[in-house]
């Protein structure tokens, strides 16, 4: 199998992409909710960009890593809520959200498989001579 080169900004053009291709499905079959398919593809892509900033702030030099771990608890406790009142309150159906929202998992994939650059051996396969 061939390396590939993982691009984040790759993985959330994609999971757009998809979750609006997704949408434009359920609304031309009739089945499931493309609102719902939406706001989950938007609530994936937001949490991801979340999660991007806290990592790439938790892994900088001099981070103090227990405020940003903090900070990331603390961002996935409220997403948490935010989704559990949107589930609750607003007309959103959760089969077709957790579709959208898959679309990020989905994304990754095709990433690492298929849209991502090959690497090149390096020639250095570990064995000694």
């Amino acid at each position: 199998m061939t390396a590939r080169t993982v691009s984040i900004d790759r993985i959330a053009k994609t999971t757009i992409f998809l979750t609006g291709v997704l949408a434009g499905l359920c609304a031309l079959s009739g089945r499931g909710e493309p609102a719902s398919v939406l706001a989950g593809g938007a609530f994936a892509v937001a949490n991801f960009h979340l999660i991007r900033l806290l990592v790439s702030r938790l892994i900088a030099p001099g981070a103090d890593g227990r405020r940003t771990a903090s900070l990331l608890g603390t961002k996935f406790l409220l997403l948490l809520a935010l989704l559990a009142v949107a589930l609750k309150r607003l007309p959103i159906e959760p089969a077709s959200f957790g579709l959208g929202a898959g679309m990020l998992l989905v994304a990754i994939v095709l990433d690492a498989v298929l849209l991502g650059e090959p690497v090149e051996a390096s020639g250095d396969d570990g064995e000694g001579a």
